[in-house]
């Protein structure tokens, strides 16, 4: 297992080297963030269901699981995420780059050209967010959690 101290809140690669390129790019995003934006770490306490970003390009996924202390990014989609991002990695990449403000919940970045773009593909399937509509507070927490943008 490999870990990283940031803030108090570790984040950590379940799979250690192992790590697919979704955990790392997801792992190293939330560490950055947290070192960037350390209020973030209660937003991360918030998400208390785990959640998954799955690369529909690279055909990998990853699981993302908050918990009180620390975060840890796991291969694969396990533990049946509440959130499940299905995207392709420019869209991910796209997805971080969105303002997000009170914690996630007041999605801001949704109101600028790349969030119209981003918007555009969920509305054309392209990127899909299952459990956006039963989990909205998650959907929304996880975005800002990878957001890498103030």
């Amino acid at each position: 297992m490999t870990s990283t101290q940031t803030n108090s809140y570790p984040v950590t690669l379940n799979d250690g080297d192992d790590a697919n390129g979704i955990a790392n790019i997801l792992c190293t995003l939330l560490q950055q963030n947290f070192e960037s934006f350390p209020s973030r770490v209660k937003v991360a306490r918030r998400v208390r269901r785990p959640v998954a970003v799955y690369s529909t390009d690279t055909e990998s996924g990853a699981t993302i699981i908050f918990k009180e202390d620390k975060a840890v990014v796991y291969n694969d989609i396990v533990e049946k995420p509440s959130v499940t991002v299905n995207a392709t990695v420019d869209q991910i990449i796209d997805v971080s780059q969105l303002p997000m403000k009170a914690g996630g919940l007041l999605p801001t970045g949704f109101f600028t050209k790349r969030g119209f773009s981003v918007l555009g593909s969920i509305l054309k399937h392209s990127l899909v967010v299952k459990g956006l509509l039963s989990h909205t507070a998650s959907a929304l927490r996880l975005i800002a959690l990878l957001s890498v943008a103030e």
